[in-house]
Parts: structure tokens; sequence; C-alpha cells
């Protein structure tokens, strides 16, 4: 079976900037999110099931490697295709590409399906194999950073979830994490260049509740490491890591 590939040209906008002109790492994750929506909507469904909130994709995990970030108007094109599927999970992988053909930035990601109503994971049945082009016989998952919890914290952000931060779900974006992360990151490393980007997703937020984002980092050999974390109170959110050069 040929898993379906999704294909989509976008051109980077001024409000996708970081101070350097070119596109953000949350603008990178903006391009993935919408082009998995878009294979949703080929697969035929569309914004009408979605809206009803019978089910939905969960993410819980990212894997970013950054070779290149792409340029202000630069076009690129964004690709995501299933690797496989196994009982609730999902695993998927994304490019960017320039106009060259080159791969710019790789992703791989988990995913779970989920009841929205009862907020349960649901197994996925045989169409979404059929529909997606993924082997009903293939269940090897993608293989993904292991993230230690830290121990101690270089910094610490406190704010409260806004409206903004949401998704289509009434939960925190997925992207919203990653920019609390950022605004740990010290004036002296946040010039640099992000090149990976490993965050697990373990719990939910919602509008009004008070997060603390915390980062520790240290120099390696070639490389500066960043451990991140966010909580609500006793509830642990989300862990990450990340690489800057």
């Amino acid at each position: 079976m040929k898993p379906l590939v999704t294909e989509e040209v976008y051109r980077v906008r001024y409000y996708e900037l970081k101070n350097d002109w070119k596109a953000s790492i949350s603008s990178i994750m903006d391009y993935f999110n919408d082009v998995v929506t878009l294979q949703t909507v080929q697969i035929g469904h569309g914004v009408d099931v979605m809206s009803r909130g019978e089910y939905a994709w969960l993410l819980l995990r990212w894997e970013i490697r950054v070779d290149r970030y792409p340029d202000y108007m630069e076009s690129v094109v964004v690709r995501t295709v299933p690797h496989s599927m196994d009982r609730y999970y999902a695993y998927r992988r994304f490019e960017i590409h320039d106009t060259s053909g080159a791969c710019i930035v790789e992703a791989d990601s988990q995913w779970i399906l989920i009841d929205q109503k009862k907020r349960r994971p649901v197994r996925i049945g045989e169409e979404f194999y059929r529909r997606y082009g993924v082997d009903t016989d293939f269940h090897q998952p993608l293989s993904f950073t292991k993230i230690p919890e830290p121990e101690a914290a270089d910094r610490e952000v406190s704010l409260k979830v806004r409206q903004s931060d949401l998704d289509t779900n009434g939960h925190t974006n997925n992207v919203s994490y990653v920019k609390w992360i950022i605004e740990t990151v010290p004036k002296e490393i946040e010039n640099r260049h992000l090149r990976r980007l490993a965050i697990r997703y373990i719990h939910e937020s919602r509008r009004d509740d008070e997060v603390v984002i915390t980062g520790t980092f240290r120099k390696c050999s070639n490389f500066v490491e960043g451990m991140h974390r966010i909580s609500n109170g006793e509830r642990l959110l989300t862990l990450a890591r990340t690489e800057w050069i």
C-alpha cells in the first residue's frame, strides 16, 4: 500500500520571521500543523467532521531537525507522509524542501487518536489505514529522544494561558508550548541556530491555567543544550530538549 503524501507550497511572510529575517521555529511548526490538517481534509474528514468533535488526533511528540531556516519571501514545499499506525498511535514524517529540491528541515511525530467527548484513546480502525495508505501489517514506530526531567532551573517564566494560545480543540496549541520555551532562552543563546528540538506533550492545559516554564542550559563540545519543563502546579505538562549552535 502506498502512503498518502500531501504537499503544500508556503511563502515565508514578514510576521513569520525571527530577528534574523528567517522563519521562526514556531512558523515551521505552523506549516507542519497546517499541512497535516490539509491531509485530514484530503482523506474526507473535512471541517464539518472535525468541528463535531467526535474524534481528534492529539500530538504526543515532535522531533525536529533544522539544517537551514527559510528566508523572508522564500517559497518552500512542505510535505507530510504517514509512517505507521499501531493500536491507538500514529507516526508520521514531515519535510521542508527549498526550490532546488534540497531538504532543509525534517521532523518526526507521534499522535494518538482520542474520543473527544470521553477524552479517551480510540483504537485506530482499518478505515484509517486505508484512507492514509498505511499497511495494516506494518506497526514499526519512529524513534524519539528520551527527555529526562531537569533537576534544576537556570531560568523560570510564569504565565497564564491566554485565548490566543488555544487551538480548535480548546486546549493549548502545541506551538504555544515552544513559544513559551523560547521565553526562557538567555540572550547569549537566542541568536544561535536552533538546530534540534525534541518535545514531549504529557498533559493538556487550558485557558486561564497558570503555567511555569523552566530552562536549564549547558555548553557541550559544539553546541549548547537546553532542557525544558512546563508545569501547572504539581502537574507536569511538557518536557523538551533543544540544541543551539
